[in-house]
């Protein structure tokens, strides 16, 4: 039997300003930010796992920066939410004739099915901004199950 766990905090991310197809500040660099509206809170991953699925970010609190400007919300100040994963593997061997051998192996990747989700919409123009729509990089439990002969 053998196990590995994996836990990965979340990555960092930004708000982008959008404004301008991204590019508000004319720098050619496309690496404009949202404006933070000022005493609103962002709202970041509170409550049931539902609620910020819907609701990750606070779409109140940012807004598209004005023609000209970058955008005063800072650079990756946010996490995406942290993936947990468990992988473990059944293994069971047998000797025939001392140079004969048969492996029967079942292996489990994410075995507790924890889900994995993606990072929320960036767009402060967009219908579904601070929502996370996607799904992360783990997928769903996926088991195999092998027999190797050995001679």
């Amino acid at each position: 039997m053998s196990g590995i766990v994996n836990a990965y905090s979340g990555q960092p991310f930004g708000i982008c300003g959008c404004g301008d197809g991204g590019n508000a500040s004319g720098s050619d660099q496309y690496g404009d930010r949202a404006n933070v509206v000022p005493g609103v809170p962002t709202l970041v991953h509170q409550g049931s796992q539902k609620h910020w699925l819907n609701q990750y970010l606070n779409p109140a609190a940012f807004v598209t920066n004005p023609a000209g400007t970058f955008g005063n919300s800072g650079r990756n100040p946010f996490i995406t939410p942290a993936i947990n994963t468990t992988d473990t593997a059944f293994m069971k061997n047998w000797t025939f004739e001392e140079r004969y051998g048969i492996q029967l192996r079942w292996e489990m990747f994410n075995t507790f099915n924890h889900p994995s989700f993606g990072g929320p919409n960036t767009d402060p123009t967009s219908s579904t901004f601070g929502q996370i729509t996607g799904s992360g990089a783990i997928p769903p439990r996926v088991m195999q199950a092998a027999l190797k002969l050995k001679f």
